[in-house]
């Protein structure tokens, strides 16, 4: 029942969908584009087809009068030619008249007024008319019938010098629009359902190619949210599809090494915190049982706890400092900082382990002060991390140096031990949290809460700062940071 239901959702038109939207933006696309043309069909069309006749009648006329003002020797016969041939390619009627009545040239030869014969002789005697009690050389007027525009009339006195005056008549019919327009209505209306139809077709058949690869992607992200990290997210089609993939691949890589980290995380945490809890209860419930009545025994007891406290109460700080740090919620407090001298007043807590443990620190600084941008306290903690990262694993070999360098305008500060080492193929992971605990058959696990080169990273990440490691099995290794001088 519940399938079903689910499946009737999904076959539900989803009008927030993308393949609905582009659908619909392409048909009514259409619409838009078809309602652009009947506009201009039904309501411009008149208006052009009239500016484009009172155009051609213009330059009729002009080509006319230039044609009998301009020419030295004119020869009627050849212009009578001439505007039965202009007649027969523009539909239209030329008359011309000399003012003194010594000549008349008409387009048409065989009729006084050419093809106007009804109502030729009635249409150049009201332009003339026109003209002659004007105070204008040119007229320009239609004539109606039936309510429509059925005649354009030019008419034009024209000066030349080689000859008299002369009226010249320029008539253009004007054919009615409204079956022709009925006609070209009733096509548009089918080629705009047709192209409404074709447009949709279209739509759908394109969005259903553009949206596949997203559908795709979004099938193997649920997969990926179900906690499938081994998906791989290759999806071809288009550019930003195929760059996604990429980015879904790289993000299912990095959640599956993000998952595994959080278990070992997990894994970790919960020994290190089980080990000195064990060990408290164990000296306490020895202390209750059997060395109660006995200082000296009960005093070493009560040392194992005390050590053991204080080795869970490290790491518990660790946990919640690492967590601070990479959450965000804490911000550096920067500041102009003696790099070597903060590394100075560090190194003088481990001095101590010069007299107790035969340990030897060899501290090579620069001349003067060297001041970085800095916060004090949280530098000073990545230098101990190191230092004492160096102690942990310094094997028998127990110098430790910590060199200062400078080159291009920065400050560059190493930490090295001269012990076991780190295999190569862990150098990469060293940084990471617990990555101690996974390395026990490399280097010797000896204290510490596997979590200072963890708090180092993020606190040199907060400061821009250039971080790294060089080391080799049974040759030491190099800690190092680098931060630009103020």
């Amino acid at each position: 029942m519940a399938d079903s239901h689910k499946t009737s959702n999904r076959r539900r038109l989803d009008f927030n969908s993308l393949r609905f939207r582009l659908t619909t933006a392409l048909v009514l696309f259409a619409i838009i584009i078809m309602s652009f043309f009947w506009v201009l069909q039904t309501g411009f069309s008149g208006n052009y087809y009239e500016r484009v006749m009172e155009k051609r009648g213009k330059a009729t006329m002009e080509a006319v009068t230039a044609q009998y003002s301009s020419s030295e020797t004119l020869d009627p016969d050849e212009l009578a030619q001439k505007l039965m041939e202009l007649s027969q390619d523009t539909d239209m009627f030329v008359y011309i008249e000399a003012i003194d009545g010594s000549c008349t040239i008409s387009s048409e030869t065989r009729m006084p007024y050419g093809r106007f014969a009804v109502n030729g002789a009635r249409i150049v005697d009201k332009a003339r008319a026109m003209l002659l009690i004007g105070e204008q050389d040119s007229v320009s007027y239609y004539v109606e019938s039936g309510g429509e525009k059925t005649i354009l009339v030019n008419a034009s006195k024209v000066s030349s010098p080689y000859r008299c005056e002369a009226y010249v008549y320029v008539i253009t019919p004007i054919t009615p629009l409204g079956p022709a327009a009925e006609i070209m209505s009733s096509q548009l209306l089918i080629v705009t359902i047709f192209s409404i139809i074709l447009a949709g077709i279209i739509a759908l058949l394109y969005t259903r190619i553009l949206v596949k690869p997203v559908t795709e992607l979004n099938a193997k992200a649920k997969q990926l949210s179900a906690g499938n990290y081994d998906i791989d997210f290759d999806v071809q089609g288009y550019t930003e599809i195929e760059d996604l993939s990429h980015t879904l691949t790289q993000a299912a890589d990095d959640l599956s090494k993000s998952d595994q980290l959080q278990r070992d995380l997990l894994a970790n945490v919960s020994h290190d915190l089980r080990t000195p809890l064990t060990m408290i209860k164990s000296y306490a419930e020895l202390i209750r049982d059997i060395s109660g009545d006995n200082k000296d025994r009960r005093d070493e007891h009560l040392q194992v706890i005390v050590d053991e406290t204080d080795r869970l109460s490290e790491l518990v700080g660790d946990i919640l400092t690492l967590s601070k740090l990479q959450s965000g919620t804490e911000k550096m407090d920067l500041k102009d900082v003696d790099i070597q001298k903060a590394a100075e007043s560090v190194l003088g807590i481990y001095k101590v382990l010069e007299e107790s443990d035969g340990f030897r620190f060899n501290f090579k600084d620069l001349p003067g002060e060297v001041m970085v941008r800095a916060d004090e306290h949280r530098i000073k903690q990545v230098i101990a991390n190191l230092i004492s990262n160096a102690v942990r694993y310094s094997g028998d070999g127990r110098d430790v140096d910590i060199v200062f360098s400078k080159e291009d305008g920065r400050v560059r500060c190493e930490v090295r031990d001269h012990g076991i080492g780190i295999a190569k193929e862990d150098l990469d992971n060293i940084w990471n949290r617990y990555e101690k605990a996974s390395r026990q058959g490399t280097r010797s696990h000896s204290g510490g809460t596997g979590l200072g080169l963890s708090i180092a990273r993020e606190i040199l990440e907060k400061h821009d700062a250039v971080y790294g490691v060089e080391s080799a099995l049974g040759k030491g290794s190099c800690f190092w940071f680098s931060l630009p001088v103020e």
